[in-house]
């Protein structure tokens, strides 16, 4: 089967040709997807004048590029447009404006094809990432390749899965495909949402999330006691997570010390580290709080705070002491693309008469 899928949530503007594949790994044939084409236009440099989201911008931006991102798709994938066999697109959640170009997009070349149309859950779609087969030009960074349980192969499940990005933080329990549980999660800010807010304290420049990151990767100078910042909820023993505090803490201790900082401003990026440091613990701390709890086979990581480095070490080798596979998407496919969409749909479709959908931005993980 093979699929033109379209992802149009927020400010970027994708469009992917994928089709299934078996996986050989031993004497075991896994199913994967494979990606022939991934397309991707983004206004995050526009946005970056405005200093974040602008959803009228944004949709304003999708509605030039949808097309051309299409075309690119289907002609970089060297498939014909009769060998599609479906067309996929995010239903939700998202930005309604954004939302509703890739979904009316979607409905029209549905029809115009005669194709059937495929819905999908953006967020789902996140965790399908986990699904695209890796070729070998693509193996994870090499910080991880010493780190034994990072897995090549397509996860098994029952699964613990943690999703990051700019509006969820969420624990799943992967049972089947299709079987799915929300089992924790954020109770305010998501952690893409706190790193948003912390960059722009720190006035770092839009995306904030990876200016934060680069920072604390830069951050040469020890920090002081007094700039230390809380570990929200982590020594509790529940799966709820709460970022709007720290993100708080961090603006209280920026202006009880604006003098020290500003005398010496290495500091900022030590806080930058501080701040980045913070959120992987209270990942990583409840991701293997979930492990202890479901006994899965496999651990996996997905969305768009899933690109941090800290995040992404610390948790392979928390998975790693527990003996247990540890799954995570290529950097190119935690952040959003239509390549996962395009797994979503062939892993799991979900069909819809062209005529019914509708987007959805408040759409549930599930």
């Amino acid at each position: 089967m093979i699929v033109l899928a379209i992802e149009s949530t927020c400010d970027e503007t994708g469009a992917s040709v994928a089709r299934r594949s078996p996986m050989v790994e031993g004497d075991v044939i896994q199913a994967g997807v494979e990606i022939l084409s991934d397309v991707k236009a983004s206004s995050a440099e526009i946005l970056s004048k405005y200093g974040g989201i602008v959803p009228e911008v944004a949709a304003r931006e999708q509605v030039a590029a949808i097309i051309p991102v299409i075309e690119e798709a289907i002609e970089k994938s060297q498939i014909a447009i009769n060998q599609i066999d479906a067309i996929a697109v995010t239903e939700g959640p998202g930005l309604i404006g954004s939302l509703l170009i890739g979904v009316e997009t979607a409905k029209a070349l549905a029809l115009a094809w005669k194709k059937p149309l495929i819905r999908v859950n953006h967020m789902a779609a996140h965790l399908f990432a986990n699904w695209i087969v890796r070729k070998d030009d693509t193996a994870p960074e090499e910080s991880l390749r010493a780190i034994s349980g990072v897995s090549n192969s397509t996860p098994e499940l029952p699964a613990v899965a943690l999703i990051v990005s700019g509006g969820h933080t969420d624990l799943i329990l992967l049972r089947s495909l299709t079987d799915w549980e929300w089992v924790g999660g954020t109770r305010d800010d998501a952690a893409g949402e706190a790193f948003d807010k912390a960059a722009r304290a720190m006035d770092f420049p839009y995306p904030g999330g990876p200016m934060v990151a680069k920072a604390a990767a830069e951050a040469e100078l020890e920090l002081p006691v007094e700039l230390k910042l809380p570990r929200p909820m982590i020594h509790e023993n529940n799966l709820e997570m709460s970022f709007s505090g720290l993100k708080t803490a961090l603006i209280d201790v920026m202006k009880e010390n604006k003098e020290k900082l500003g005398r010496e401003p290495g500091l900022i990026k030590s806080l930058a580290r501080e701040f980045n440091q913070a959120v992987a613990e209270v990942l990583i701390k409840k991701t293997m709080l979930a492990i202890e709890r479901f006994s899965p086979k496999a651990v996996l990581l997905a969305g768009g705070v899933a690109a941090n480095t800290t995040l992404r070490e610390g948790l392979a080798a928390g998975v790693k002491k527990v003996g247990l596979e540890f799954y995570l998407p290529d950097l190119k496919y935690c952040t959003d693309n239509a390549a996962m969409i395009a797994a979503c749909a062939l892993m799991r479709p979900t069909y819809i008469d062209p005529l019914k959908l509708r987007p959805n931005p408040g759409l549930e993980v599930g």
